[in-house]
């Protein structure tokens, strides 16, 4: 099975996840970093210790054979107050971006991955720090924009949103629907400020978002599971993808969080930009049933009975990749897309030490991910590549070293890296320009929901 000749196929990590050394050569304090030294969840000080190892992972990408890399900026690394310019840390990216160019390998960089400057106090809920945030992207533009091709202003801002002001299980902590409307909105047109800023500018390259994005099934078809599911996918998805098409806000936002639309709609023309691309960043189906009083959101996200899930509880059925850029394509206009986040999880302290390396059941998911690509691609939308979650192992936020996402193990206490099995399937893969589906591990170990 083949793709088009310039397919891009790449790899995809977090600053704050994989980075390290938080606070070295002028950089401050962050968002996550508060969080977890006051949370049961450490490592964030040292990650994956890429930022004293950059030279050599980027060599080992090399060796994998990636054609691109998708990776973040971190803010507090670069600016250590509001207008201020931490050059020791810009530093340490043009080295990173001048090394991907010499390995021919695509630079893709993201402006944002769920770090926030500890001194932009009301985080997100402030509108002072959209206005914040298109400062630095100003400085990051001039300092780096004429050696990186592709950007995007955010990744998962749907997760910070949702974790952060509605669920309360990310920082900072808050379980409040007015807090999450308005953490939504700031986010919108943080993008919005960064993309008009970048076209000012004049730059060559290609700006975009890499958004959070699955569609949501009820599990029944009762009609409340039906319209829960509609409304579920109005905050999750159209909150965020609809304002920057020019749409608007879907009008669940507003019932759903009793504010007053003024507010909001008359940052609309700020918001609505046209971009290059839209980021996929793909996440398993969410299934709604109406449960009133259960939670902040009315709806019990239990995934049925028997579906396979990932060591994380998530579905793992692959054919909704299919059905998501369908509907992207029918909904939106976007003349490109990648897939910026494709992964699946396993757990240390479910699987053995081996699985940790000969991992068939990330190349088994991967695998049937890409077939639904491939038939995405046969049905006209316009997808140009694609990025494995992730490059290599890292901390997954709140739940530490345990969930493993990478190609490329990671020994957290020698930092020894190491080409599990599936990194050697895909560099395969991009050498060919494609696969055999046949070829795929059979029967892999999922485990089944109940």
């Amino acid at each position: 099975m083949s793709f088009p000749p310039g397919f891009l196929w790449g790899a995809a990590s977090g600053a704050c996840q994989i980075e390290g050394s938080p606070l070295a050569d002028g950089a401050v304090c962050g968002n996550w970093l508060e969080w977890t030294r006051t949370a049961a969840a450490p490592n964030l000080e040292t990650a994956s210790n890429h930022y004293a190892s950059m030279e050599s992972d980027v060599a080992l990408m090399k060796q994998l054979g990636l054609k691109s890399y998708r990776f973040s900026i971190s803010w507090p690394r670069v600016m250590p107050a509001r207008g201020a310019i931490n050059e020791r840390g810009l530093d340490f990216y043009r080295r990173l971006i001048d090394a991907l160019n010499d390995a021919e390998i695509v630079p893709h960089a993201t402006l944002f991955h769920y770090e926030t400057p500890a001194w932009a106090r009301g985080g997100w809920e402030n509108r002072d720090t959209a206005l914040a945030f298109n400062e630095y992207s100003q400085v990051i533009f001039r300092e780096l924009g004429r050696s990186v091709p592709l950007w995007s202003t955010q990744s998962d801002a749907g997760i910070v949103a949702q974790r952060g002001y509605l669920w309360g299980t990310f920082p900072p902590g808050k379980q409040d629907r007015v807090a999450f409307i308005k953490a939504v909105h700031h986010l919108n047109l943080a993008h919005g400020l960064a993309v008009d800023s970048y076209r000012q500018m004049g730059l060559e390259g290609e700006i975009g978002t890499a958004a959070v994005l699955a569609l949501c099934r009820p599990v029944h078809d009762g009609r409340y599971a039906i319209q829960d599911a509609r409304n579920i996918q109005s905050l999750l998805v159209e909150a965020f993808l609809d304002p920057s098409a020019g749409k608007g806000y879907p009008a669940f936002l507003f019932d759903f969080s009793g504010e007053q639309a003024a507010y909001y709609e008359k940052d609309l023309r700020l918001i609505h930009r046209p971009v290059d691309f839209l980021g996929v960043n793909h996440c398993p189906r969410n299934y709604a049933n109406f449960s009133p009083g259960l939670n902040i959101v009315d709806n019990d996200f239990t995934v049925p009975t028997g579906l396979p899930v990932s060591d994380l509880g998530g579905p793992v059925v692959s054919d909704d990749l299919h059905g998501l850029l369908i509907y992207l394509a029918r909904n939106y206009s976007y003349e490109s897309l990648f897939i910026t986040k494709n992964g699946v999880p396993m757990r240390d302290s479910q699987r053995s030490p081996r699985e940790a390396i000969e991992d068939d059941l990330r190349i088994h998911y991967l695998g049937h991910c890409l077939l639904q690509v491939k038939r995405a691609l046969d049905d006209g939308v316009p997808l140009r590549g694609y990025y494995v979650w992730s490059l290599m192992d890292h901390v997954e936020w709140s739940q530490g070293y345990d969930p493993r996402f990478g190609l490329i193990h990671v020994d957290f206490e020698t930092w020894r890296r190491t080409l599990k099995k599936s990194a050697t399937w895909y560099r395969s893969l991009m050498a060919q320009n494609g696969f055999d589906p046949d070829q795929l591990p059979r029967e892999p170990a999922y485990r089944l929901s109940s």
